[in-house]
């Protein structure tokens, strides 16, 4: 998901999926046998992790909100199969680690998100062994084993579909896949069904990573949000037809982008509360938000910027309500 965030994925064939509940002491140990991961936490909303621009401390006092998935892992600056935070800064990072540091010690639980918006995907450059072993890298330097892989690029299905069933199977990591909504009718794209068939098909374990978010909608945005998450659940039932309604709904979460979005839909505070209630009722496994750094009232004039959200709001006012979320 991106500040500009993603309206297609562009991808053929793939995996797919995401997981949900609180579960403060999980995946903190960087090597795991399979099936010790559990499921990442309920609620941890988006960080752009190498901006700066959050004090997770600050946020986690002013909030209760605790866990985070970090944003976002991608291939170095030449381009080269070498893991690094926004492309850039390093995996060891002493001002990501301390960030990180802030997370745990507080018990909150790290989840690492790989691709994004924008860079160069590990993905796209890195063979099937070699993404295992960034995947893990990754982890292992933010002390997880939840890993978020969002794709909104192309990307060659077969070596992620490949990376993943490796490292879930070295160690057990839990696997987000955030895929992006084509809208209240139509639910996922054609692509990201055939990403979940593929994940299906491969063998892994996963859920499903809504992105409720930039997708063309009439009348009230937050309701136009839970209409178009109901269609994704209908996706995802047909490709696990083996699960009832309270297994799929557990597996799916969703994604909103708080504010204005990149192609003009608004979320308020009021669409948020309805999306909440809505996922409270349904038992989704969990929400996410995009993004921690938006969340303030730092910008009103609608404009769309990765440090506020456009819109008068006060500051981490959306982080409050989703820390609320049960699932």
């Amino acid at each position: 998901m991106r500040l500009a965030a993603a309206l297609l994925l562009l991808v053929a064939v793939g995996v797919a999926g995401c997981s949900a509940d609180d579960s403060p002491d999980a995946g903190t140990t960087a090597t795991a046998s399979p099936s010790s991961a559990g499921v990442p936490p309920a609620v941890a909303p988006y960080i752009d992790i190498v901006s700066g621009t959050v004090d997770i401390s600050a946020a986690a006092e002013a909030t209760g909100q605790k866990s985070y998935t970090l944003a976002f892992i991608l291939a170095n600056s030449s381009g080269a199969c070498t893991a690094t935070w926004g492309g850039t800064t390093a995996l060891d990072d002493s001002t990501v680690q301390t960030e990180i540091d802030k997370m745990t010690s507080l018990g909150g639980t790290p989840v690492v998100s790989s691709g994004g918006a924008t860079g160069t995907y590990l993905e796209s450059v890195c063979t099937a062994d070699e993404l295992a072993k960034q995947y893990a890298a990754a982890l292992d330097a933010a002390g997880s084993n939840h890993l978020d892989v969002d794709i909104e690029q192309s990307i060659t299905p077969a070596t992620v579909v490949q990376a993943l069933t490796t490292l879930q199977a070295d160690r057990g990591t839990s696997i987000t896949l955030t895929v992006p909504v084509g809208g209240t009718v139509q639910g996922l794209t054609d692509a990201s069904i055939a990403l979940l068939q593929a994940a299906k098909t491969a063998g892994l374990d996963v859920t499903v990573n809504a992105m409720t978010m930039n997708f063309s909608a009439s009348g009230d945005w937050g309701t136009a949000m839970t209409t178009a998450t109901e269609a994704v659940k209908a996706d995802v039932a047909a490709v696990w037809s083996d699960l009832d309604d309270t297994a799929v709904y557990k597996m799916l979460g969703v994604t909103p982008m708080i504010g204005v979005n990149d192609t003009g839909p608004v979320t308020t505070v009021a669409n948020v509360k309805t999306l909440i209630a809505y996922g409270e009722k349904q038992g989704l496994g969990f929400v996410r938000f995009w993004s921690v750094n938006r969340d303030n009232g730092g910008c009103t004039d609608g404009s769309v910027s990765p440090t506020c959200s456009g819109i008068t709001q006060t500051e981490y006012q959306f982080t409050k309500l989703f820390a609320a979320f049960k699932s």
